[in-house]
């Protein structure tokens, strides 16, 4: 049986439940105050991060990668190299850190690789210079020259650990499915923007992708237009999971433990998001509307979806059975983010002149406040493992891709050049 799919408001859903397309509502002041800078009284962090004079390809990467790591955080005021006072920057010299106070900088951060043998030795340093001149923090880790960039992204997040007193997130990666050839595959990418690569089939249809048990890859996959179903793994090892309840594959979420799943399965009925385990057993519905997809858990465990009806209801976020979106707006793609000031949720909604905007509020939907607007579509966004970032696509005018918000300061950095869809964000184990 061939079932047709078609794409409706950034979801895709079976022919036979296609909901017709809602004018947004004319007055957006539901969609709360744009959010246009972060705490005017916040006092922002000059940091020096030391150059380094070797050629060391090891070195170059180390420390390059950490460098854009911090840069993307949005956290510091971040000197230039050209303020770096003149001096040695060997892996084991010193740090004058009278020098650096001098230049400005609040805090300095060391970080360097020297080649091993076979593997790579990496430091990592943090001075505060209101303190002294000894580190506050220090981590030598040794990895295998492969492991070099992947360290360094840890060495990254336990600077940011010794820094703020919260270890970053940029130990991890994306995971989005889009058209790559003829058919949409699933796609991979380091945190950083690094490494993007297809990791299914070029001959299959792979879409909705998400991090399970083991970091495993999920996702709905057809193959010569048959039903999606669900797949665990990459390639051609790649395994079919058997659910107990059948349908299209149009989503699939897991929990923080990764020990409960959701999955959103469709027919020309319809389509309903299920709760059970992880291996796929034990599945219940939880959704109640005609049609339901784009499942996802919060941190504290509860499941979101966006839900909706016949052709004259737009589509909202549905938090534990309710609807907590604002009314009269077509909404898409809910994330949960573990923020310093409590868990947050962002997703999409329709606008005028047929764009896509995020709008973040509480946890069940209260306190709604609109994190972009006039700024091309917006689509998909996915949190940081540490709350302090949001990852998006955007077609705005700087240039499409996908794009960083830091959630405290609003700065919002692109990260690479790519554009797709169900964009989803977890640690590397």
């Amino acid at each position: 049986m061939r079932v047709n799919v078609v794409c409706v408001g950034m979801m895709l859903v079976t022919s036979g439940a296609l909901a017709a397309p809602q004018k947004p509502p004319a007055d957006e002041s539901p969609l709360g105050q744009f959010v246009v800078t972060g705490r005017s009284a916040e006092h922002i962090t000059s940091l020096g991060i030391l150059p380094s004079n070797s050629s060391a390809f090891e070195d170059v990467i180390v420390r390059n990668v950490v460098r854009r790591d911090l840069e993307l955080s949005g956290m510091f005021r971040i000197l230039s190299e050209s303020k770096a006072p003149p001096g040695v920057y060997g892996f084991r010299d010193p740090v004058d850190v009278d020098a650096w106070q001098a230049a400005g900088a609040e805090v300095v951060v060391k970080v360097g690789a020297q080649s091993k043998g076979d593997n790579v030795e990496i430091l990592g340093l943090a001075y505060f210079l209101s303190t002294g001149k000894e580190p506050v923090f220090e981590k030598r880790v040794a990895v295998e020259k492969k492991d070099a960039r992947k360290a360094a992204h840890r060495i990254t997040d336990a600077l940011l650990g010794a820094i703020t007193g919260r270890p970053g997130g940029f130990a991890s990666q994306f995971v989005f499915s889009k058209r790559w050839g003829k058919n949409p595959r699933v796609l991979v990418m380091d945190a950083d923007g690094h490494g993007l690569k297809p990791v299914t089939e070029v001959a299959d249809t792979a879409i909705a992708p998400a991090w399970g048990p083991g970091h495993d890859l999920f996702y709905g996959l057809s193959r010569r237009y048959s039903p999606f179903r669900l797949f665990r793994g990459t390639g051609s090892a790649a395994k079919a999971v058997r659910l107990p309840v059948s349908g299209n594959v149009y989503g699939v979420a897991f929990d923080k433990d990764r020990k409960r799943m959701a999955v959103a399965l469709g027919s020309v009925e319809g389509s309903a998001v299920y709760v059970g385990m992880a291996d796929g057993g034990e599945l219940k519905r939880v959704s109640t509307t005609p049609i339901a997809t784009h499942p996802v858990f919060s941190p504290s465990g509860k499941v979101a979806w966006i839900g909706g009806g016949d052709r004259r209801q737009p589509q909202r976020v549905w938090v534990e059975g309710k609807p907590v979106s604002p009314s009269g707006f077509s909404a898409a793609a809910p994330t949960f983010c573990d923020t310093e000031d409590g868990i947050r949720m962002v997703y999409a909604v329709a606008v005028r002149g047929d764009k896509q905007d995020l709008v973040m509020s509480g946890e069940r939907g209260q306190g709604v406040v609109r994190l972009t607007q006039q700024q091309g579509t917006n689509s998909y966004p996915a949190c940081s493992s540490d709350g302090r970032l949001l990852a998006f696509f955007s077609t705005r005018r700087s240039g499409e891709g996908l794009y960083m918000m830091n959630m405290k300061r609003w700065k919002t950095t692109k990260v690479s050049g790519t554009i797709g869809e169900s964009l989803r964000w977890a640690p590397v184990p």
